[in-house]
């Protein structure tokens, strides 16, 4: 009987709404996981003190990324926030090739875009995870938003208001974390990465 030699590199793709802790969950995936990596995103936004062009993102002005676009390099883009934000193709394909699990956080519609390209590449669909980070209600999202001191009241509820049509689309993911503390939520994220990696049906 044919066995399978190793795991499967992985996708893991987490969304939620601003200020769920989807975000923190990748970071601290990769720091505490030899062989998972994180995507590097692109945007259009511009960075906030401290971030590092190519490490917290590649900061591209409208024009780069309108060029990305034409050429098809993105795996998925999507306007949030009156910002852009894009995943290259590059980035995921030669990691996954290096057998390197992949984790990213994204909004609801880039889980969708990325589902569309997965429903046409079986090597991407046979990677893919899909997560949404739940929070237990929406006061919990405000409170967070307004603790980072980063948006005025008006993003934030803007923001909430965006949040309150992601958090419908739960469902429509392989799995859903409803937040509780962060190393819960962690430890449920690690049990999902380490059962995917052994279903039968991606080593086969």
């Amino acid at each position: 009987m044919n066995q399978p030699s190793e795991d499967i590199s992985l996708l893991l793709v987490l969304a939620g709404p601003a200020g769920s802790g989807k975000t923190t969950l990748c970071e601290r995936l990769v720091a505490e996981s030899e062989k998972v990596e994180r995507v590097v995103t692109c945007t259009t936004r511009e960075p906030r003190e401290g971030e590092v062009d190519g490490v917290d993102y590649h900061f591209l002005d409208a024009t780069q990324f309108d060029r990305a676009i034409d050429t098809g390099a993105f795996l998925e883009w999507a306007e949030v926030h009156t910002n852009r934000y894009g995943v290259l193709k590059s980035s995921i394909q030669d990691k996954l090739d290096a057998n390197i699990d992949i984790v990213m956080n994204v909004d609801v519609q880039g889980v969708a875009n990325i589902g569309a390209v997965a429903s046409e590449d079986k090597s991407l669909a046979k990677r893919l995870v899909t997560i949404f980070i739940l929070p237990a209600d929406l006061d919990v999202i405000r409170e967070r938003l307004r603790a980072r001191g980063k948006d005025d009241e008006a993003e934030i509820e803007r923001r909430i208001e965006t949040a309150k049509k992601e958090v419908e689309l739960w469902a429509e993911f392989d799995y859903v974390i409803v937040t509780k503390s962060k190393d819960e939520d962690f430890a449920v994220l690690q049990n999902i990465l380490s059962a995917e990696k052994r279903r039968s049906s991606r080593l086969s």
